[in-house]
């Protein structure tokens, strides 16, 4: 059985969700998986930057960082980036203010 799970889901979270599973739903085997992955999986790469409400996190070949290992970009610096990719892709055109 594949379980998607927040990443904000705690070890104890993690080990009652997984003891249910065995014992009361009787699973014969158990994957979880940090939807943060799955959102990378579903875009089609294993490599992402995923922002879910006010966090950020990164997804890695099956991992996720956590966030206190991940140096964080923002401000006029991310706006520019993005305005510059989707601007080469034709999606935004003309100035950005």
């Amino acid at each position: 059985m594949l379980l998607a799970e927040p990443s904000s889901n705690s070890q104890q979270q993690r080990e009652r969700t997984v003891e249910l599973m065995f014992e009361k739903y009787k699973a014969p085997a158990l994957f979880l998986v940090k939807n943060v992955v799955l959102t990378s999986f579903a875009s089609g790469r294993a490599t992402s930057l995923v922002v879910d409400g006010l966090r950020v996190h990164v997804a890695y070949e099956k991992l996720l960082i956590r966030k206190h290992k991940l140096i964080l970009l923002g401000g006029e610096f991310l706006t520019d980036c993005l305005m510059k990719s989707l601007e080469s892709k034709g999606i935004m055109e003309g100035d950005k203010h």
